[in-house]
């Protein structure tokens, strides 16, 4: 009797401990599988975002550009967009137009898209003297002989995320 007793308890696992043991290894599975498809999904997510934070930067750093290297008093600006003449492109605009922030090239005939989800812009021109206008130049200062300095353009961008502001510096001597 004492051989048999001993037989049974090497015998091995029961059923019950099997069961257990998969159980528990498959919550483990799951747990891990979840774990991993919520990271795929929030890599996902943040990938798309900063697809579209470069999408917006890239705009915005070639405005930039194109502004700071535009010829002396070319810009033009109004409630339809801004208007500049830059050496070796010649003349560029930038407006909103079907949700879209377009800049164009006129002696190409050329519109590149630069963001999408564009609700409306706004543009704002900061003279010498610290005042801001909504269209650039002013007319009344030019027709009493005053030409004022241009001194900054602020473009405003009213995006389906958000409104996002850039204040461009104009270097002195362009657009007096």
């Amino acid at each position: 009797m004492t051989q048999q007793a001993h037989r049974d308890t090497e015998a091995g696992l029961t059923l019950v401990e099997v069961l257990v043991a998969l159980a528990l290894f498959s919550l483990i599975g799951l747990s891990g599988f979840t774990m991993l498809d919520n990271i795929l999904r929030v890599q996902s997510g943040t990938q798309g975002r900063l697809e579209r934070l470069g999408q917006i930067d890239r705009a915005l750093v070639v405005f930039s550009r194109d502004l700071q290297e535009s010829d002396s008093g070319s810009v033009r600006q109004d409630e339809n967009g801004v208007t500049m003449n830059r050496a070796g492109t010649g003349l560029l605009s930038y407006q909103a137009r079907s949700n879209v922030f377009l800049r164009s090239l006129s002696r190409r005939n050329f519109a590149q898209q630069m963001i999408d989800g564009v609700n409306s812009i706004r543009l704002r021109s900061l003279d010498s003297a610290g005042t801001w206008h909504e269209s650039w130049p002013i007319e009344q200062t030019q027709s009493l002989g005053l030409i004022p300095t241009l001194k900054a353009v602020e473009l405003q961008l009213d995006l389906r995320e958000g409104t996002i502001s850039r204040l461009v510096d104009v270097p002195a001597g362009a657009a007096e």
